[in-house]
């Protein structure tokens, strides 16, 4: 890694993950360089060094290395071998190939859960119809089926009622995709965090938090989640001991379902999360700072929550209301992050974090604007959505 007083720091993607961790480079004095589809990309519309080019183009990605002191990544689209090719080549990539392979692939992720002993749903990994249909005889339909890579909010996801459906699906697959095949399951909740690790091994953990959502798609997260803390110390051990057996550098944020059976493992991110945007206005280092921090091998900030609690709500194209965006930025209570998207229907365009002591009020308030329309209007009296406090895994 160079030396100089200003480190480059070049991230894969254009997108408001880049965005973020674009802002937070102006503390730590960092040049961030980025490789974008698209000037009209989210972080394209702000970084001063952008290339436009496409990431899946090993040329591409080296030519785009040089000169840069660490690669990073904003989603993790780019194929592990290639990035492997990367590393041989002497570029310094953070998260590496295998971490990528690791936490970018489903299927991956449930075969090392199953290998360190970490609770996953019941599942098959299935190339076909009849990988389905035994796993099904097994936990019964309907039958939750994911891509193991590349799908995210929602995508990628599909709900199959019986045998029929599920060959009607690998009709329509490419020849030897891999899915992860579940059971539908009754969840009592939905549960994230960050754990942030250095290629020395140090690690910070941040609050776990409680996610909601619609359409597949986080519409609001509570943080920290009202829950057992032992519950919170278990989700972070996990989260922990996947970051060290994959090796992890920078950001590794961990989803999970709480059944009636306990916690289980949903999926790996690797790399800033939006579970983890409340950060910025309510930790005391955000994600975004650590991410960087961790690839350039910088002392850890202290993830702490510096309020007594935060609400975040995701702002999406089409659910979002003109008006109450206006009157939100106007409000002094209100950290509104707008990301300088088009306004393509269902699409994140932006988040806004509530931050205060009345735990009660803030999910009152941000229920409402989770919902279509004005506040006020659309949903007068809705109900907050607050979850009953979670016990531990006998």
């Amino acid at each position: 890694m160079r030396t100089s007083e200003q480190p480059v720091v070049g991230v894969v993607g254009g997108g408001q993950l880049a965005r973020m961790m674009y802002q937070a480079t102006i503390s730590l004095s960092v040049d961030l360089r980025v490789l974008a589809a698209s000037r009209a990309d989210s972080a394209a519309r702000i970084a001063h060094d952008v290339t436009v080019g496409d990431w899946h183009d090993a040329e591409v990605l080296r030519t785009f290395a040089t000169g840069c002191d660490v690669v990073t990544f904003d989603h993790e689209l780019v194929d592990p071998a290639t990035v492997e090719r990367l590393e041989h080549a002497g570029a310094v990539v953070r998260p590496g190939s295998d971490a990528l392979r690791h936490a970018a692939d489903k299927a991956r992720q449930r075969v090392l859960c199953d290998a360190l002993g970490i609770p996953t749903p019941p599942h098959v990994i299935a190339t076909e119809a009849s990988d389905v249909a035994a796993g099904a005889e097994r936990f019964g339909y309907p039958v939750v089926a994911k891509l193991a890579r590349g799908g995210y909010d929602g995508r990628g996801v599909f709900w199959l009622a019986d045998a029929d459906e599920t060959a009607e699906l690998f009709e329509r697959l490419a020849p030897h995709t891999v899915v992860v095949a579940e059971p539908e399951l009754t969840l009592c909740a939905e549960l994230a965090t960050q754990v942030v690790r250095r290629a020395d091994g140090a690690m910070v953990r941040y609050p776990v938090v409680q996610t909601y959502q619609e359409d597949g798609i986080c519409r609001l997260l509570e943080a920290p989640a009202d829950i057992d803390p032992a519950v919170a110390r278990q989700a972070q051990d996990w989260a922990a001991a996947l970051a060290e057996a994959i090796g992890a550098v920078g950001v590794l944020a961990v989803e999970f379902f709480m059944t009636d059976q306990g916690l289980v493992v949903n999926e790996l991110a690797p790399r800033p999360h939006n579970s983890g945007h409340y950060s910025i206005d309510a930790c005391v280092t955000s994600q975004f700072e650590n991410h960087l921090r961790a690839v350039l091998d910088l002392p850890l900030g202290a993830p702490d929550l510096t309020v007594p609690a935060a609400v975040m709500v995701n702002l999406i194209a089409g659910r979002t209301h003109p008006a109450e965006l206006e009157r939100l930025t106007a409000d002094p209570h209100a950290r509104v992050h707008r990301y300088g998207k088009t306004s393509r229907p269902g699409r994140k365009i932006g988040h806004v974090t509530i931050c205060g002591a009345d735990r009660p009020a803030l999910l009152r308030r941000a229920t409402a604007l989770s919902r279509p329309g004005p506040v006020g209007t659309t949903h007068p009296t809705t109900e907050p959505l607050h979850p009953t406090p979670l016990k531990v895994r006998s």
